[in-house]
């Protein structure tokens, strides 16, 4: 189950089909450059963006991703696919969406604030 709220743009008039979508990815999913992967993967497809951390389950990444439907379901497929997201091994064994779950805002990182962290240098994408 997801929340899809129908957003219109003002500046064509036309209905696109934008949501909000909530997620837990389980795998290698930490201390594996998964969150910048995914916030660079959801900036690249003019998506916007939180993932936090679980402190509880190192195998555990919340996150919500907003905007095109069409563009946040690229995301969702090549996670489940079962492929690395990037070249330090990132993967995803399990994807859980949800119907609720924390606002952008509230996640560690987001499309808003990637570059204000000090990211290692050296991973290639794949997302």
């Amino acid at each position: 189950m997801c929340i899809r709220d129908r957003v219109s743009t003002q500046s064509t008039g036309v209905k696109d089909n934008m949501s909000t979508r909530y997620f837990f990815a389980y795998g290698k999913v930490q201390q594996v450059m998964f969150r910048q992967t995914l916030i660079r993967a959801a900036q690249k497809r003019k998506l916007k963006a939180g993932a936090s951390n679980s402190k509880q389950d190192r195998t555990e990444v919340s996150f919500t991703l907003s905007g095109e439907n069409s563009k946040i379901q690229e995301i969702v497929d090549f996670m489940k696919s079962g492929r690395e997201l990037n070249s330090w091994g990132a993967k995803v064994t399990n994807l859980k969406e949800v119907e609720k779950g924390k606002s952008i805002e509230e996640h560690r990182v987001t499309t808003e604030n990637v570059d204000e962290f000090n990211w290692k240098e050296g991973v290639e994408m794949y997302l």
